[in-house]
């Protein structure tokens, strides 16, 4: 393999692994507010558990569940929506005793098809107990999961059909002369058998990620995107199938100036539009089912940059297959200087409005570019950005370079340079493809919110605990300690020597052994004067053992440290 196309293939399988393995998704459809807020105490029982998203939900995969301190489900089932305000759902309650109460909540974005969970707690009756704001109780127990591998393999392998897809429509009606290269009937089978492979991928993790069944998925609202993606490349395989008819099913018949090159097919820009269109229509639907379609008063300038942006990538990623295999089938040939003359000035064109429209996208969602490198969002499109550049840099080459050696002698050396740099292309635009597949399983650097806690005061119950190494030992207090609201105390020292550690931050996470299909709630801890880093919320909601992670970050590195920690029942009235 030449130098760039070794250089290449390294920076893809990079990139994908460390998209692999990096950043973990925020929480798409965060819970802004509820009603009761979390962390609250009423002195009356609500009529019913109001909350509102940051994403619309899909009802018909989302549920709300209430459960009382032993862990015993009261009131849930499947979400209800509420009627004008469809970024709520409410669960109705009635009758309620006095006492905490915990909400647990499980989401399914209808804008991105990505699951959310978490919960919080209220009492009722309980006075004196400590309020929380709405925004603190909400951030300190949602939770977000990272991005399932099938989910991003489905995106990318649906990403790849629709560019070959469209880039054989835009390269044979532009570039081959209302036909397409060689003999075109593998590589449209491939890009059908992408974009197929990576629709049902994209089903069954759907299916996986709500922990419903596929018939549930597809009776959803996201199923419902899911269909017309299905319709959408059935006309696509329509298209295909009258093109490939077209030509007969042979290579056609040989054109008088190839002396002795290979034979050309008849033209055929019918179905070169039609297919174009099924794979324009595809790319529509993707966009209308994505961030793009987010509450906005730009929704639809954001809708339109997106599918632009879609078109632009498939244009050119997808038009480099279809041209290597044009080197490929006519290397050296009559046609190479008028095809590479003509595909440099429709990639340049593409380019331009890549770059133009992933600008206005990034800007919308990125959320401050600050966020480039404190979220998990802002990674993965770093590592896209660098990616990028370098396919930039390989089609600079190419333009620059190598295709003016098409005007000289040369031109079997010229091909063989071309088809080299345009594999390295490839390599780059996978890499490109997966980060973008993987960014829209997280939730855009917009939408990332923190929380604030504070407060302590004196124990009830006690957890210590050390890291593996036995480096750095925590020691826990909670205040009153049982179910529901609480205040935590966590000092973090030297395991030998018991001196405190300087520290960047300490976060506690926790899970009832008893409930684990509650999620994880989490509560971040704010540092004291006195070196104590101080919290207060409804994290212990359930009467039971939990168990809890302390997440510490220091200056040379980060470490966490397992506690474990027994809330005890209410006692009966």
């Amino acid at each position: 393999m030449h130098r760039r196309g070794r250089l290449a293939a390294l920076a893809a399988l990079t990139g994908v692994w460390l998209l692999a393995t990096g950043p973990a998704a925020a929480a798409h459809g965060a819970l802004v507010s509820s009603d009761p807020a979390g962390g609250s105490s009423l002195e009356r029982a609500p009529g019913a558990v109001t909350l509102r998203f940051s994403e619309r939900p899909d009802p018909g995969l989302s549920t709300v569940r209430l459960l009382d301190s032993g862990g015993r489900v009261v009131a849930g089932g499947p979400a209800r929506p509420v009627a004008g305000r469809p970024q709520e759902l409410r669960l109705p309650v009635a009758g309620l005793p006095a006492g905490g109460y915990t909400v647990s909540w499980r989401i399914v974005s209808a804008v991105d098809g990505h699951r959310t969970d978490g919960v919080f707690g209220f009492g009722v009756g309980a006075a004196g107990a400590p309020q929380l704001p709405p925004s603190q109780a909400a951030a300190e127990v949602r939770a977000g999961h990272s991005p399932a591998a099938l989910a991003v393999a489905g995106r990318w392998a649906w990403y790849w059909g629709l560019a070959l897809l469209v880039g054989a429509a835009a390269t044979g009606l532009l570039v081959f002369g209302g036909r397409l290269p060689g003999r075109p009937g593998p590589l449209l089978g491939l890009a059908v058998a992408s974009a197929a492979a990576g629709l049902v991928a994209m089903t069954l993790a759907a299916g996986g990620d709500a922990g419903v069944s596929v018939g549930d998925v597809l009776a959803s609202a996201n199923g419902r995107w899911l269909l017309w993606r299905a319709a959408a490349l059935a006309a696509a395989v329509a298209a295909a199938w009258w093109l490939l008819a077209r030509a007969g099913g042979a290579t056609g018949s040989p054109d008088p100036a190839a002396a002795g090159g290979p034979p050309r097919l008849p033209a055929a820009t019918g179905p070169l539009a039609a297919l174009g269109a099924a794979g324009a229509a595809g790319m529509l639907v993707h966009a209308l089912a994505g961030h793009a379609a987010g509450p906005s008063s730009l929704r639809l300038l954001n809708l339109l940059a997106q599918w632009t942006h879609l078109l632009a990538v498939g244009v050119w990623v997808g038009g480099l297959a279809w041209l290597l295999a044009a080197l490929w089938a006519r290397a050296g040939g009559w046609s190479s200087r008028e095809v590479v003359g003509r595909f440099s000035r429709l990639a340049g064109t593409s380019l331009a409005v890549v770059v133009v429209t992933g600008v206005a996208r990034t800007a919308d969602e990125l959320g401050g570019w600050g966020r480039l490198v404190d979220s998990g969002f802002g990674r993965a499109l770093d590592l896209k950005l660098a990616l990028f550049a370098g396919l930039v840099g390989l089609g600079a080459l190419n333009r620059y370079r190598l295709v003016p050696l098409f005007r000289t002698g040369a031109r079997r050396r010229a091909a063989a340079r071309l088809r080299r740099s345009v594999g390295a292309e490839l390599g780059l635009a996978a890499g490109v493809l997966a980060a973008a597949a993987l960014l829209s399983q997280l939730a855009p650097g917009a939408t990332a919110g923190a929380a604030r806690p504070a407060a302590a005061a004196t124990p009830v119950l006690e957890a210590s605990g050390a890291d593996w190494a036995t480096t750095v030992r925590v020691t826990l207090t909670v205040t009153p300690g049982a179910a529901g609201p609480n205040r935590f105390t966590a000092t973090v020292a030297d395991f030998d020597s018991g001196r405190a550690l300087p520290v960047d931050r300490v976060e506690l996470a926790g899970t009832p052994q008893a409930h684990p299909d509650l999620g994880t709630a989490r509560l971040e801890l704010v540092e004291a004067p006195d070196g104590r880093w101080l919290g207060q919320g409804r994290l212990l909601s359930l009467a039971g053992r939990w168990d809890l992670t302390t997440t510490i970050q220091r200056p040379d590195g980060g470490v966490t440290v397992p506690l474990a920690v027994d809330v005890p029942a209410p006692a009966p009235s």
